[in-house]
C-alpha cells in the first residue's frame, strides 16, 4: 500500500514536470512559425495542461477502467471551475474579457450539455466521441482563423524575422518530445497504483478518479491561474480553466471514447450527482463572471466553498 501511494506521487510529478516542458515547448515552437499569442494562450496553454487528464484517460480506457476516465474528466472539470477559480479570485479579484464571457463561456456550457446528453444512456459510444472530437475541431479552428485576423492586424514578426529559428525550433521539439514521454510514463504510473490502491482499500475506483486522480491531473492548472493572477493576468487565469474544461470534455473524453474497444461506462452515481454538479457549477461560473467582467474574493469564497463541499459529500 505504501509503495503504491510512493508511485502515486511520483506518477503525478512526472505528469506535473512532463506538462510544464510540454506546454514550454509547444509555446515556442508555436510563436516560431508565427502562430498568433492569442491562439497559443486559448489553445496550447490550456490544452497543454490539460495533458495529464488525457494521458491518464487514455491509460484508464486502455487497461478497461473506463469509469475512471470518465470520473477523471467529471471530477477535473469541477475542480478547475471551483477550486482553481476560487482560490485565484480569492488571491486577487479576476477582471475577465468581453471575449472570453460573450465566446469561450457559452462554448464551454453548451459542451457540456452536449456531453451530459450523449452519456445519458449510462455510455458513450464511439460514434459519441467521433462528434466530440468534431466540435473541438470547430472550435480550435475558429479560434484559428480569429487569431490570424488578429495577427494581420498587429503585425506580428514574422519567422524569417527570428534569429537562429531552426535551432530554436529543434530545441522546442526535444522539449515536446520530453513532456509527452514523461506525461505517458507519469500517466501510466499513477493509473495503475490508483487502482491497486483503490482495491487494496475496498475503495470505488471512480471515488478515486473523482477526487485523488482529478486532482492529481489539474496541478497544471492550479500552478498556471494561481501564478497568473499573482502576477496580475487574469484571462490568462480564466481562460487556462475555461479552456482546460472544454478541451476535458470534448478532446479527452473524444479521443477516449475512440480508442477504448468497449463504449465508456458512465455509473449512475456520476449521472445523479457528479454530472450535475459540473454543469451547475458551469453555469454559475456564468453569472458571476458576467457581472461586471469581474470575479471578486467574495465570489471566489463561494466557488471554493462549494468544492470543499462537493469534496465531503464524495468521500463520505
Amino acid at each position: 500500500m505504501t509503495i503504491n501511494l510512493i508511485y502515486i506521487v511520483l506518477g503525478l510529478s512526472l505528469l506535473v514536470f512532463g506538462a510544464d516542458r510540454l506546454v514550454v515547448g509547444a509555446s515556442k515552437l508555436a510563436v516560431s512559425f508565427n502562430v498568433p499569442s492569442v491562439l497559443i494562450g486559448l489553445t496550447i496553454v490550456s490544452f497543454g495542461t490539460s495533458a495529464p487528464e488525457l494521458t491518464v484517460s487514455i491509460q484508464s480506457a486502455v487497461t478497461g477502467q473506463g469509469s475512471l476516465a470518465f470520473a477523471n474528466v467529471l471530477g477535473s472539470n469541477t475542480f478547475n471551475i471551483l477550486f482553481i477559480l476560487g482560490v485565484s479570485a480569492l488571491i486577487a479579484p479576476l477582471v475577465v474579457s468581453q471575449e472570453l464571457v460573450k465566446r469561450d463561456i457559452p462554448m464551454l456550457v453548451i459542451a457540456s450539455f452536449i456531453v451530459t446528453a450523449l452519456v445519458w444512456d449510462g455510455r458513450l459510444s464511439q460514434l459519441d466521441a467521433a462528434l466530440l472530437c468534431s466540435l473541438l475541431l470547430f472550435y480550435v479552428a475558429y479560434l484559428f482563423i480569429q487569431g490570424r485576423m488578429l495577427s494581420n492586424k498587429n503585425n506580428e514578426p514574422t519567422p524569417s524575422q527570428q534569429p537562429n529559428r531552426w535551432r530554436e525550433r529543434a530545441v522546442s521539439i526535444l522539449l515536446f518530445i520530453v513532456g509527452l514521454s514523461l506525461l505517458i510514463f507519469g500517466g501510466q504510473l499513477m493509473v495503475e497504483n490508483a487502482v491497486q490502491l483503490a482495491r487494496a482499500l475496498a475503495v470505488d475506483e471512480v471515488m478515486i478518479g473523482l477526487t485523488i486522480i482529478a486532482i492529481g491531473t489539474s496541478l497544471p492548472e492550479v500552478v498556471t491561474s494561481v501564478m497568473a493572477s499573482i502576477k496580475g493576468h487574469a484571462d490568462i487565469a480564466v481562460g487556462n480553466v475555461i479552456g482546460s474544461n472544454l478541451f476535458n470534455s470534448l478532446g479527452v473524453l473524444g479521443v477516449t471514447g475512440l480508442i477504448s474497444a468497449t463504449p465508456l461506462e458512465v455509473t449512475s452515481r456520476m449521472l445523479n450527482v457528479d454530472i450535475s454538479v459540473m454543469i451547475v457549477a458551469t453555469i454559475l461560473c456564468t453569472p458571476l463572471l458576467i457581472s461586471g467582467l469581474i470575479l471578486s474574493r467574495k465570489e471566489g469564497g463561494i466557488l471554493f466553498i462549494g468544492y470543499v463541499a462537493y469534496l465531503v459529500y464524495t468521500l463520505i
